[in-house]
């Protein structure tokens, strides 16, 4: 099954099963990422890095920090409100027991560290670093390429899977509702210790719990 038919049924059951996009929607500029994904027509080192590029656009850049940050138990968030991007996903998957992200995470940390080494030009020491050097050296970037690609394919079907499996709305309702409960005792204490007849003022809290959360 073709990489872009997974990446738009990725789309589709996100907006089905969550109401928002597990990987945000490629701005205009840069659509064509996504309709150039194939395996390159030559063996240039420059095409390899074109699909590594296009890839990590897709599937590291476009992920949904604002929502994965609701995935964060409410006592983590403060340790963890720098993570961004793959950490932010890895303590995501982690934190909440999902299992087998190991390998896509290593994927895509993969893809990361090729993009960076390509745009400071170590080229030949860091040609096959997105894949595994002692399985793929004998082959040549064509396939290495298509190797990539199944990985990529692979990790957009484990996105699919977790967005399916309705454990994302049960974890987000849990981490609401432990959030409001720890602000509400919060702001019940600050207003006993500010207030001589402990009186709360509710609509306060209210407020407050609307912009914490």
């Amino acid at each position: 099954m073709g990489i872009k038919k997974r990446y738009y049924d990725l789309q589709k059951v996100s907006q089905e099963h969550l109401g928002w996009q597990w990987l945000l929607p490629l701005l205009p500029d840069d659509a064509h990422h996504l309709q150039s994904l194939n395996i390159p027509g030559t063996d240039e080192q420059g095409d390899l890095d074109s699909l590594v590029l296009s890839l990590a656009k897709i599937l590291i850049d476009s992920l949904n920090e604002e929502s994965l940050k609701k995935m964060i138990p409410y006592e983590k968030r403060d340790s963890l409100k720098d993570k961004n991007c793959i950490g932010l996903l890895e303590a995501v998957l982690h934190l909440n027991d999902f299992e087998d992200a190991e390998i896509h995470i290593a994927f895509l940390r993969k893809l990361q560290n090729h993009r960076s080494s390509r745009s400071t030009h170590q080229k030949e020491q860091n040609n096959l670093k997105v894949v595994e050097p002692a399985k793929y050296k004998n082959q040549n970037l064509q396939h290495i390429s298509a190797n990539i690609l199944n990985s990529a394919l692979d990790t957009l079907e484990y996105f699919i899977v977790l967005v399916k499996s309705e454990r994302i709305h049960e974890i987000i309702k849990r981490n609401h509702r432990a959030a409001a409960d720890a602000i509400f005792r919060e702001m019940i204490g600050m207003s006993e210790s500010d207030k001589t007849d402990a009186s709360v003022n509710h609509d306060d809290v209210i407020y407050e719990l609307k912009t914490k959360l």
